[in-house]
Formats: structure tokens, sequence, C-alpha cells
């Protein structure tokens, strides 16, 4: 069992399960006793508490999901930046990554990939309206519920394209299967430049 299961956060959240472990953080599914529902909590890493990169990536992220309200984007309900811990209470989904399911399904139907494409295109159309271009879309960044809802999350390295707030530096990062040609030249990703690669 690891360090956090069987806790409580700050006397509200009563964490469950580990579920995720990604680049930076560790996520669980919990409960929040105060407002009554099932949630999920991503922990910064111990090992990034020091990071200030690592710790405005994550902290961004919360800023950029909070602006966004949209049924195809993860909400976010509560944020805490502590010294000792850092973590980002989310809206819990049940479902698998949408590599996942293609990883099942080996090939889609055209009408299933056209409905799953239009359910991301809306979410990232509305994060654009707000001024956010989400530049790590890839399957493993889109949970896709049971009745076919398709949620995008991670926007750990957002850019925020109508301020000066940024992630980390304009070096070139995503994900190298899924990177926009202008971000591997280390240029800025804009909305008009952001697309889906289906590799």
């Amino acid at each position: 069992m690891d360090k956090y299961t069987g806790k409580r956060l700050d006397g509200r959240y009563e964490i469950h399960e580990l579920i995720g472990v990604g680049g930076m953080a560790y996520v669980y599914r919990a409960y929040d006793i105060i407002d009554d529902r099932t949630v999920a909590i991503k922990i910064l890493k111990d090992e990034f508490l020091g990071n200030q990169d690592f710790i405005r990536r994550f902290k961004n992220e919360s800023k950029a999901i909070a602006v966004l309200s949209h049924p195809n984007i993860v909400k976010v309900y509560d944020v805490s930046f502590g010294d000792r811990i850092q973590y980002i209470v989310e809206e819990y989904i049940d479902g698998i990554t949408l590599k996942e399911y293609l990883d099942q399904q080996r090939e889609l139907k055209w009408k299933e990939a056209v409905h799953f494409t239009l359910q991301i295109l809306r979410a990232l159309h509305h994060a654009h309206s707000k001024g956010i271009v989400h530049r790590d879309i890839k399957p493993q960044n889109i949970m896709l519920l049971q009745d076919g809802t398709i949620k995008v999350t991670d926007f750990g390295i957002a850019r925020f394209s109508r301020s000066e707030t940024r992630t980390m530096t304009d070096k070139a990062i995503g994900s190298v299967h899924y990177i926009a040609p202008e971000q591997a030249r280390g240029e800025v990703a804009t909305s008009v430049q952001t697309f889906i690669l289906w590799a």
C-alpha cells in the first residue's frame, strides 16, 4: 500500500485507491465527504516538489481546466498547493483511455471514429475560445465513458494564448508521436495549428 491510500486530505478527501500513475503525478479515486461524491485526486510526486518547472506545470493544469466548462472536458473541483503536498481534485471518470479502447478494438467503424472526433473537436473549440491550447492531444489523454462520452484530460502543458502565462518554456514539449510540427521546431502552437493525429 502506498503512503496516501487510506488517508484523508485536509479533513475532506478520503483516498481509497491508486488508479493511475503519470509522468509527474499519482491519480487516486477518493471520496469527498463534504460534497458527497467520488472524485479523482492528482497528487504531484514527491520528487518534483522542489522542481519549479514541474510545480508551474502542475499549477498550470489546474488554472487551464478551472476556466473551462464543457461536457467533454474533465472538471476541476479543488486545488491545494502546500509545501508538503500539491494536488488537484477532479471529476472522477469511470472509463478507460481512448488508447486502451483502440488497443482492444484494433479498428474503429467510421461512425464511431466520427462520434469520438466530434466530441474532441468540441472540447478543443471550447478551450480555444477561452484562449487555451492543449498541446498534448493523444489517445492517452482522452477518456472514454461507457456511454460513448469523451472527456479530454491532462492540460499540464497547455498554453494560454491570450496572456503571458506559459508552461515551462517554449522548448519543444509534448508527446513525440503526437506533437505538432511547430512544437517540435520550438515554435509557438496556436489553435489554428492544432490538429489530431490518429497514429
